[in-house]
């Protein structure tokens, strides 16, 4: 694959694009890239959720091995019958996350490489405004699903508004997907694992919002988890509490959320989910 075709696809901003064919080439350092390109190697159709048996933290040798391992990524697309639609939008996080970083830091880098993993082991897939993660799940709820049962995790990418009708339609375009792709899998639930569905959210914001709009459609399930700084990562990209003052208010979200780590009340993890 040709560096230019690879950084289209990637969706890779002018201003990043020689730093990433440094680290192809090998010009730019990036220790324990083949370490972590053996771990996704290995880990590729898989479909499992467990941590990868690596101690690589080097954001760097990450962003390698994911620019190295694309051409083998696209190539378990094309064996899945996945359309070039659906790689390019799958894999156009690894753009996104770059310039994130960018706007976040003022610098090249891929701060939030974890998040890449399960587009590189073969378990992502963009399907319109929301990602989805397939894996046998590990959860119970009657009548709904089992251990073992085959169910996707909802991501959202940063991309946009997470408007009713654009959840909508990727909640049919999941349905339509995984039966195609997946018919042995019998997919027939999507679960998510967020603070966007800690309840403070729909008790606090308006019910015609985008957020209260989503997290209502979640059956939760399992026991929350206290996390004092994910909202506050989702939403300014930093977990420093020392920064609360001079971070932006510009929205109802925003406002809340600031609101109540002023306070010292931390947000909740939850999970729940929906039907396809």
């Amino acid at each position: 694959m040709r560096l230019d075709e690879l950084f289209r696809l990637l969706d890779i901003a002018e201003e990043d694009r020689a730093k990433c064919a440094g680290l192809i080439s090998g010009a730019e350092n990036s220790t324990g890239a083949a370490e972590a390109k053996a771990a996704l190697t290995s880990r590729l159709g898989s479909y499992s959720q467990d941590p990868l048996d690596v101690a690589i933290q080097d954001p760097m040798a990450w962003l390698t091995a994911f620019l190295q391992l694309t051409p083998t990524i696209v190539n378990w697309h094309r064996r899945l019958g996945v359309t070039p639609e659906i790689t390019g939008d799958t894999l156009a996080d690894v753009g996104r996350n770059i310039a994130i970083h960018r706007r976040s830091h003022g610098e090249f880098g891929l701060e939030t490489w974890d998040w890449l993993i399960p587009h590189y082991t073969g378990m992502m897939f963009a399907l319109g405004r929301l990602n989805y993660m397939l894996h046998p799940t590990k959860e119970t709820v009657d009548g709904v699903m089992a251990p073992g049962d085959w169910v996707p995790s909802i991501h959202i990418p940063e991309s946009g508004p997470l408007s009713p009708q654009s959840v909508d339609e990727s909640l049919e375009q999941a349905q339509a997907f995984f039966s195609t792709y997946f018919p042995d899998k019998g997919v027939n639930v999507a679960v998510c694992v967020s603070w966007l569905l800690d309840p403070y959210l729909i008790e606090h914001l308006s019910s015609d919002t985008n957020i209260a709009s989503f997290a209502r459609r979640f059956a939760l399930l399992g026991q929350p988890q206290d996390d004092a700084t994910a909202a506050l990562f989702f939403l300014f990209r930093t977990r420093d509490l020392r920064r609360l003052h001079t971070l932006p208010r510009d929205s109802s979200l925003r406002r809340l959320v600031l609101d109540r780590a002023t306070t010292g009340d931390p947000w909740q993890i939850r999970s729940g989910y929906v039907r396809l």
